[in-house]
């Protein structure tokens, strides 16, 4: 299974209409999907996604696509050779500072849940 937190987006109904597990959490989503929706997925997240926002999925592979604010759009999957770059890039577009990109993922309840709780995963 694949797990990605979402902000910064509309059109949500469109990831339901495709069979995607959607949990509205105030004004943003998690979303539960499988292997074979992925392409999907990171299909939607580039055409939806707000400029100056980024979002990532983890599952077997963690993916993070930045969309910047000129529209551009960079994707990366973590590994240790990039993820100083993620982490900086994380920092920049959210104007925090986060200790790390585990951390950054396992403060958020959706991800502590389900990713690394019930999937019993480490970055």
């Amino acid at each position: 299974m694949n797990y990605s937190y979402i902000m910064g987006i509309n059109n949500i109904k469109e990831l339901q209409d495709h069979g995607f597990k959607v949990q509205k959490i105030d004004d943003d989503y998690g979303v539960t999907f499988s292997n074979d929706q992925i392409d999907f997925f990171e299909d939607f997240i580039c055409r939806n996604l707000s400029n100056g926002f980024w979002n990532e999925h983890l599952g077997k592979e963690k993916v993070f696509i930045f969309k910047f604010e000129d529209g551009s759009i960079k994707k990366y999957h973590l590994n240790s050779k990039n993820e100083n770059e993620i982490l900086n890039l994380c920092r920049k577009f959210a104007n925090s500072d986060f200790e790390s990109v585990e951390k950054m993922c396992k403060d958020n309840e959706f991800y502590y849940h389900t990713y690394f709780k019930k999937e019993k995963k480490i970055l």
